[in-house]
């Protein structure tokens, strides 16, 4: 009976911990020598941890629409920013500077969030 309460809690502790989302450092997914310069409709925002997400429309060149992923840092340090889940919409027009992933899809890490229309600055990082 005695080693079957160390047993119980050390099943419950087990069963209470949550499965920790994993983080990666800015070098292993993106790229410095890959710099992005994108002018686009922002689709989606993702306010998630460990890093909340902009989803964007940008056309090419070839004038064909590409959806792109970017990268910012997590909703408490953009809330610490000044941020707020109204900051950034679906429709509004941005330009974002950054860096590309390194896989070559159409990923990228937000070094400076503008919008467009007033060229507001709503992003700039020194770190990531």
């Amino acid at each position: 009976m005695r080693s079957l309460v160390p047993v119980s809690i050390g099943v419950a502790c087990l069963l209470a911990g949550s499965p920790a989302a994993p983080h990666h450092s800015f070098a292993a997914e993106f790229d410095i020598n890959r710099p992005i310069e994108l002018t686009g409709t922002v689709t989606t925002v993702e306010w998630t941890n460990p890093h909340a997400w902009i989803f964007m429309d940008v056309e090419g060149d070839d004038g064909n629409v590409q959806n792109w992923a970017i990268e910012l840092l997590g909703v408490n340090t953009l809330i610490r920013r000044g941020w707020t889940p109204d900051t950034l919409k679906a429709g509004h027009v941005i330009d974002v500077e950054g860096y590309g992933a390194r896989d070559g899809s159409n990923t990228g890490n937000a070094s400076m969030v503008v919008l467009a229309d007033t060229n507001e600055l709503l992003w700039e990082s020194t770190t990531n």
